[in-house]
């Protein structure tokens, strides 16, 4: 934890650029989640309609069965990781938002003496 004000001024500058790195990388990471996401559902589709149409599976089996196809499947094991990805970018930027205000509630008390 930092000593003196102007440790917590430094510190709280480096909370503050974190966040925005984070911020900046979470924008990368949503475009990419989306990239996947699209990826995935179109392969899905396909493979739902392959299983019916050239297959002869009944509608009501070919999702169970799409969802098996390995493609597919790595297709939405990479979405997920994403997902991942994304949700620990949110978790980042609150705890950064955290940090950021136990700062300033720091810097506020030095300052009172």
């Amino acid at each position: 934890m930092p000593d003196s004000g102007q440790d917590l001024i430094l510190a709280l500058r480096e909370q503050r650029q974190l966040l925005i790195e984070t911020v900046n990388a979470m924008k990368v990471i949503g475009r990419m989640l989306a990239g996947a996401t699209k990826d995935y559902k179109i392969a899905l589709r396909k493979e739902i309609l392959k299983l019916h149409v050239e297959d002869k599976v009944a509608w009501t089996a070919c999702y169970e069965l799409a969802l098996g196809d390995e493609e597919v499947a790595k297709l939405r094991f990479n979405r997920d990781i994403k997902q991942s990805d994304y949700d620990v970018c949110i978790e980042k930027i609150n705890a950064l938002k955290l940090e950021i205000r136990l700062l300033e509630k720091e810097i506020e008390q030095d300052w009172k003496g």
